[in-house]
């Protein structure tokens, strides 16, 4: 999110004078989307004097050292370092909560799916519960926005003849089965968020994004996509274990990125969100296809029977309708292409 990135979000006119002088939280600091939201947060305080406090929440110290060794000597940066499951260790009184600590990932959810459930439910309450406590003294200020980053999986798989989601959609999901600890605990702290506002009057606004690239995969994260990202990265060959036939629509994280900051500052209280690029729908297989295509490696289909003991998410198709978050100005500023050429000529490995 470097500075062309910033200009483009001002181009969609969208006015950051509310940020100025603010106190800002991200947590989940060191996954695809949240480490974007930091250097975002960053780059915007250098090129508009902001003058921001921005506090990236890690649960790893090291990959939070790594991730953000060029900004560990700006003194607007902080990097707070616990488990959001814990209270947060903090006095600090935070004007913009923005909750991405989650393990978003297949690996997570195969092995350590209460770890996952607490993740979503607990530590969004621990969070809901610090905005509720800690908001400054003068009665004319705002409360604390609390911006949930949720999922898509929240639609569950398949709904027969449906297109496009729509926030208005509940979604199916099986309580049953161990795989649901993710889409199950994002849907529970959904309404944790929405029970905060109904009881307590908090400020809360939820996005559901829905497969986001970008080259800062983490590098135990097992899915699909992600595996050809990194694939790509590395300049190895992509290999399918399957026809890749389910269809999606993939977004650029800057974009990703954008249309967080548009609903954390124009989106309605109790409002959900859909992020995701309903003007390109492509199959799994053609999203690696254009990975090999760009980064010159070979795509190559090996048939194989799914692990023993390990349950895939079977949703062939999922698109999400994105016309609530459009009416905030917020448009697609990178095709599927450019997404993929920005990422190979901002790495240092290719």
């Amino acid at each position: 999110m470097k500075a062309k990135h910033v200009k483009s979000i001002e181009a969609m006119g969208l006015s950051l004078e509310r940020l100025k002088g603010k106190n800002v939280l991200i947590t989940g600091a060191t996954g695809l989307i949240a480490s974007n939201l930091v250097e975002a947060f960053l780059f915007l305080n250098e090129d508009l004097k902001l003058a921001m406090n921005v506090y990236a929440n890690c649960r790893n110290e090291s990959r939070g050292r790594e991730r953000f060794a060029s900004f560990m000597d700006n003194k607007d940066f902080h990097m707070l370092v616990q488990d959001v499951i814990d209270p947060l260790k903090t006095d600090v009184i935070f004007d913009y909560i923005i909750h991405a600590a989650s393990p978003a990932h297949p690996g997570a959810f195969n092995n350590v799916p209460v770890d996952v459930m607490k993740a979503n439910f607990i530590g969004t309450l621990n969070l809901l519960e610090y905005a509720r406590t800690h908001q400054h003294e003068d009665s004319s200020s705002e409360k604390p926005r609390f911006l949930f980053v949720s999922s898509s999986e929240v639609y569950g798989e398949n709904f027969e003849g449906v297109d496009f989601y729509t926030e208005e959609m509940n979604g199916s999901i099986n309580p049953d089965s161990f795989r649901s600890c993710y889409p199950e605990s994002k849907r529970a702290a959904e309404t944790m968020c929405m029970c905060y506002k109904k009881q307590f009057d908090s400020d809360v606004t939820i996005v559901r994004p829905a497969f986001i690239y970008g080259k800062e995969i983490v590098s135990d994260n097992v899915r699909a996509d992600a595996y050809f990202m990194r694939q790509m990265l590395n300049h190895e060959d992509i290999v399918m274990y399957s026809k890749g036939e389910q269809e999606r629509s993939y977004l650029y994280v800057n974009d990703c990125v954008s249309a967080i900051l548009f609903v954390l500052l124009k989106g309605e209280n109790g409002e959900v969100y859909n992020i995701g690029n309903d003007e390109n729908v492509i199959t799994l297989h053609d999203y690696a296809e254009k990975l090999a295509q760009h980064g010159g490696i070979k795509l190559i289909y090996e048939p194989k029977t799914e692990p023993e003991g390990v349950r895939f998410l079977k949703t062939t198709r999922m698109l999400l309708k994105c016309d609530k978050l459009k009416k905030l100005g917020w448009s697609v500023q990178y095709g599927l292409d450019d997404g993929i050429k920005d990422i190979l000529e901002n790495d240092e490995r290719v």
